[in-house]
């Protein structure tokens, strides 16, 4: 997704980024004042500086991959404070036996856990 693609675009609620995607591009989604949630596939391995920057209603991040790829596979440069701020679920296609923040989908909507 590249530089500037989608910034400021007030009405944008939630975002589903394809399976194909690698990178989400410096200022992709700021300004982005209405987002509060996201789908990000595993296949992304960076998101450039102030990609998600002034997103402050984003609140959920639906990563469709594990903890270990959220924290090893994944670049996320600067001034992506909304992220930080955001919880990060991971995907389970079923039911996890332990605790922690997992999703899934139901009829193609995703759903916690």
């Amino acid at each position: 997704i590249g530089d500037y693609a989608f910034q400021s675009c007030s009405s944008l609620t939630s975002i589903v980024i394809p399976n194909n995607v690698t990178s989400i591009a410096d200022s992709a989604f700021e300004s982005c004042s209405s987002l509060t949630s996201i789908v990000i596939p595993n296949s992304v391995t960076s998101i450039g500086n102030r990609a998600f920057y002034d997103c402050n209603k984003l609140k959920i991040i639906y990563y469709q991959g594990t903890e270990y790829e959220w924290w090893n596979n994944l670049t996320i440069l600067s001034e992506n404070e909304s992220l930080n701020k955001a919880t990060v679920y991971f995907y389970s296609e079923s039911k996890p036996t332990e605790s922690g923040n997992y999703w899934h989908y139901v009829d193609g909507i995703p759903t916690i856990w």
